[in-house]
């Protein structure tokens, strides 16, 4: 092999080597899928690879440093034991002349010898190692930018994925959220408000009471429970009152309102209906909404008033 093939054939290698390891057939080509299906786990694998390749040439490059170093301290001595000058030339001959019946001779003028004879040797080693050093240099900047936007890749993967399991979660809070208000219903006062059981409570007249009274300020907002239908009217005892038909047939009875926001028809939970008052029966100073559930007949609304969603 001449000694142009001799210092090229290991740089070649070198490239190809270090290329096939930093770049993989499936790992580094063009996309082949949609940035946006890569998912986290092939994101991560992806960047592994990417780190893995810079660390196996940055090693490389730090071998070749070191090797270079060798060399040149290598030359350098070579170098040393080189003549200079036509004077010294003329002694390092007579000392080879002599070198057969003077030892001294003979083992400075083989050091000689064998120096010059390995500088070329050395230089060429050198030069093909640095070289393969600015080759593996190269590679590393694009592995380093690979590995970059492996990073960036993973980056979105993992905010895609954050996004997905946000709204996975999201979508089944607002499932159990409507299967709660479905089964449950929507607590009827969307505001500060404070209630007790006082189902049963005597009443004027001998009567007892049949609901719940939710206190709050006047004005507060009251809301259908349930999807179904209203029905507004005004009588003595609670004063502007309307009742709301579920479509499971259980009627919701709302008193003292200080206003109907809906004289009739369809409503959707959570619709506002009217606000809290004191109208009827109800002391003005003791504002609230006199709730009521019927059942084919009154029922203590204050355990269904505790399970319904706020």
């Amino acid at each position: 092999m001449s000694k142009t093939k001799w210092r090229i054939a290991p740089t070649i290698a070198a490239v190809l080597t270090a290329a096939a390891i930093a770049l993989p057939a499936n790992a580094y080509a063009v996309e082949v899928e949609p940035l946006l299906l890569t998912t986290v786990t092939d994101a991560e694998a992806r960047l592994e690879r990417a780190e893995s390749a810079v660390i196996t040439v940055d090693q490389r490059i730090a071998e070749l440093e070191t090797d270079i170093a060798v060399l040149d301290s290598r030359i350098a001595i070579a170098e040393g034991l080189q003549p200079e000058g036509i004077t010294q030339i003329a002694v390092d001959l007579v000392k080879v002349y002599l070198a057969p019946v003077y030892e001294p001779y003979a083992i400075e003028a083989g050091a000689i010898v064998a120096a010059g004879l390995q500088l070329t040797e050395l230089q060429e080693r050198r030069d093909a190692a640095a070289d393969e050093l600015a080759s593996a240099s190269l590679i590393a900047e694009v592995l380093a930018e690979d590995a970059e936007y492996a990073r960036t890749i993973l980056e979105q993967a993992e905010e895609r994925e954050a996004e997905r399991i946000a709204a996975e979660k999201a979508a089944a809070e607002a499932a159990a959220r409507a299967a709660a208000i479905k089964e449950y219903g929507i607590f009827p006062v969307a505001g500060e408000n404070s209630y007790i059981d006082s189902w049963g409570y005597a009443r004027s007249g001998g009567r007892s009471h049949q609901g719940t009274d939710i206190m709050a300020a006047a004005g507060t907002p009251v809301v259908a429970v349930k999807d179904g239908t209203v029905q507004s009217g005004t009588n003595s005892l609670g004063g502007n009152t309307i009742w709301l038909t579920a479509e499971d047939g259980t009627r919701y009875y709302y008193a003292h309102l200080q206003s109907m926001d809906v004289a009739s028809g369809a409503v959707k939970a959570g619709d506002v209906i009217g606000t809290v008052g004191s109208t009827g029966n109800a002391s003005a100073s003791a504002p609230h909404l006199h709730f009521q559930i019927d059942m084919s007949g009154a029922v203590n609304p204050y355990p269904y008033l505790l399970k319904m969603i706020g």
